[in-house]
């Protein structure tokens, strides 16, 4: 049951109540006669005696009225409390405890799991921070990493913007939030992603491996399994039946995301890509050696209804598209192009329309499928060699615009590719968990054969055709910047020694703990302490994406400066670390609540430009335009209770490095004693090596547990 209303719905109980009435009538004539002393009018409107149509009349009217009040009253209720935020703060607060009561009768398990978009009505809206706290915030998290000059003229910027240009920007951004679900969701995904004329591939891109106990090493019965599940939970979405994720099992968060999970692509334009979704469509695009088909992954059962194929149905297209892809080297190199410059890639894609009606036939498919399957060539060893692949691709085979792309190799080993404006990891995550949760395979490794399989009439894969010519030299220069790209990119896999589990017991988040290790690391790297981003989720909110946790702050300055310092005490080094942890979960939790400085700072210059205002000097300043050398991320995990566990879960994701001296550091907290960091970074920047990287927040967990022993 997904709500109260499914079953009691207004209209029912007008009905129940008109049904009790009209056998008992009296509660009817005792109401009108209390009336009729007051409002004589009414009375007199009504018969003398009452007939049955009328009493089942009004018994209707009282019934619905009543029923539509409290599905009304209910949802208002749950507005008010989900815009409670100390429940985070002070979770045994006596208000957090009244709190929860009030919500729990409210939801009522009796009435879960409720609906995908239950809740999106009554989430909150994401609220604009005030001006002074976010300019104080700001100060806060630059501090550590300017020197004393620098931070005397960003204070200055800072104290100018806070008494010119700011409070006019924040009186027009409160305005705006009064009119939009989210303020920022538009700007965000409009400057942040779709204005990039930078290639997406490995620069805005993210993936995700699997885990390492693979259950199978056939990759077309792994494909199989991945396309029926892909559409098992694609189903659930567009159904309205995908369980809504609730934290704390109390407040539900935004779902609005997995609306563009499917049927969705990034179509390139000269200055500004679309997003566009098409209508629901019967199709999955598979890609082999350069050549595209399309497999309808629906049937029709012995009824004529339609139903999607069963593994074996899929797997038995996917031998076909093996074989003949075996015996041909047709393939091209179109889907280089998709890692180019997205202006560039624009110009060409209509040249390639305008070619022939048979380059538009083949793209409309392509853009238009539920999701994309890649078969590739190679059989990486490990997950050092799997990441990379996982986030680079060959040129050949991976399509970088569309939403989502599952990708299978030689041995088996999947993972799954996301094209970033879409949406972010967090929902992405709880996709790859459900395939994993629900995959099997026979004995053999292979697809089990059911015994309806290969019965239902079905359409066979169709080959989609290309007309290159003239073009080959922009593929040829597509794929060789594409490879040069590829080949910079540094990718290193690390599994730590121990867990979150070890880390508890000393009564620390893992989270800072880890964030602290990464500090670490990288001083003992390079010797400074850099500007740092870490992702925080701010689901909590209607369109709710991410905000900026800083982890850097004087705490964790004075943390990782001290601990290699011999004339040190252990004691000095510990509350340092204490308080360095504090300040990042403090922050962290602020992030998630819509209180964090740099999404409201981006929405205050975004407005200034809207107003067609002069710069203010705080967006010209060094500290806003510093370099995040160290961009950070962790990989959200054990989201379906009853269905994870640890031998199927994935071994985590990662992205490229944000800048061309920077790292890109993504962490999976897998059970309770490994995590495991994907670091990024160019070979061709001298002074960054993820190897290097990797084995100094080793050697950084190591030193720290022994620092807590």
């Amino acid at each position: 049951m997904q709500d109260l209303g499914r079953y009691f719905t207004p209209p029912l109980v007008g009905a129940l109540v008109a049904i009790f009435l009209t056998v008992s009538p009296a509660p009817v004539e005792q109401i009108l006669d209390l009336v009729g002393e007051r409002w004589l009018w009414i009375r007199a409107a009504l018969p003398e005696k009452m007939n049955t149509g009328v009493t089942a009349m009004i018994g209707f009217f009282l019934g619905f009225s009543v029923m539509h009040f409290w599905l009304w009253l209910r949802w208002q209720l749950l507005w008010i409390l989900f815009t409670y935020r100390a429940w985070m703060y002070n979770p045994k607060a006596t208000s957090t405890k009244i709190w929860a009561v009030l919500i729990k009768t409210l939801l009522a398990k009796s009435r879960q799991p409720y609906g995908t978009f239950t809740f999106e009505h009554v989430l909150p809206r994401l609220p604009v921070p005030a001006l002074e706290q976010t300019c104080n915030k700001y100060l806060q998290t630059v501090k550590p990493i300017l020197s004393e000059s620098e931070y005397a003229t960003t204070k200055q910027a800072v104290e100018k913007f806070k008494q010119n240009e700011g409070p006019v920007l924040q009186r027009h951004l409160r305005q705006r939030a009064l009119e939009k679900t989210n303020w920022l969701a538009d700007w965000w995904r409009d400057l942040v992603y779709l204005h990039q004329r930078t290639p997406i591939a490995i620069n805005s891109s993210f993936y995700c491996v699997c885990s390492e106990n693979l259950l199978t090493s056939r990759p077309l019965a792994r494909a199989a399994n991945l396309i029926h599940s892909g559409m098992q939970f694609h189903e659930k979405v567009k159904n309205n039946s995908l369980s809504v994720f609730l934290a704390n099992d109390l407040v539900p968060v935004c779902m609005d995301g997995y609306r563009y999970m499917f049927n969705t692509t990034r179509i390139p334009g000269l200055e500004k890509d679309t997003l566009k979704q098409y209508e629901d469509t019967r199709h999955v695009v598979v890609v082999r050696k350069g050549m595209y088909f399309s497999i309808d992954v629906y049937g029709f059962d012995n009824k004529g209804q339609t139903v999607l194929l069963s593994p074996y149905e899929l797997w038995a297209q996917l031998k076909q598209i093996y074989d003949i892809t075996e015996e041909s080297d047709e393939g091209n190199t179109v889907a280089a192009l998709t890692a180019s410059n997205r202006s560039e890639w624009a110009k060409l894609r209509q040249a390639l329309v305008n070619k022939c009606p048979v380059n538009k036939a083949t793209l409309d498919v392509i853009e238009s499928a539920k999701f994309h399957i890649c078969l590739e060539d190679e059989a990486p060893k490990n997950l050092t060699e799997q990441a990379k692949l996982m986030l680079c691709g060959d040129g050949i085979n991976r399509w970088f615009d569309k939403s989502l792309v599952m990708v299978i190799f030689t041995n088996g080993r999947a993972g799954g590719f996301v094209e970033h404006s879409t949406a972010d990891a967090t929902l992405y995550s709880r996709l790859w968990e459900y395939f994993q949760a629900f995959e099997s395979y026979g004995k053999d490794g292979e697809i089990v054969r059911g015994p309806n399989d290969m019965k239902r009439p079905h359409r066979t894969p169709q080959r989609l055709p290309w007309n290159v010519e003239g073009f080959e030299d922009d593929l040829a220069k597509a794929y060789r910047e594409h490879r040069k790209q590829v080949n910079d990119i540094d990718m290193v896999v690390q599994p730590s020694e121990y867990g979150k589990g070890w880390v508890k017991t000393k009564r620390f988040s893992p989270d800072g703990f880890l964030q602290m290790c990464i500090q670490l690391a990288y001083y003992r790297l390079h010797k400074e302490v850099t500007k740092t981003y870490e992702s925080a989720s701010t689901r909590l909110f209607a369109q709710g994406r991410t905000d900026t946790i800083r982890p850097v702050s004087e705490h964790s300055v004075a943390f990782v400066k001290s601990f290699d310092n011999p004339g040190q005490s252990r004691d000095h080094k510990l509350a340092l670390l204490k308080k360095a942890i504090s300040y990042q979960t403090q922050y962290k939790l602020d992030a998630t609540n819509g209180q964090a400085c740099d999404r409201h700072l981006f929405g205050l210059y975004v407005m200034s430009r809207e107003l067609g205002m002069n710069i203010p000097e705080i967006f010209m300043d060094k500290a806003w335009q510093l370099p995040e050398k160290l961009s950070t991320s962790q990989t959200p995990t054990k989201i379906i209770e009853g269905l994870w566990s640890l031998e199927k879960s994935s071994r985590g994701g990662g992205f490229g490095p944000v800048v061309s001296d920077g790292y890109g550091v993504s962490y999976i907290i897998v059970g309770e004693d490994l995590v495991n960091f994907h670091v990024s970074s160019r070979h061709s920047c001298p002074e960054t090596s993820s190897e290097r990287m990797s084995q100094a927040i080793i050697q950084a967990m190591a030193d720290m547990k022994e620092l807590l022993s």
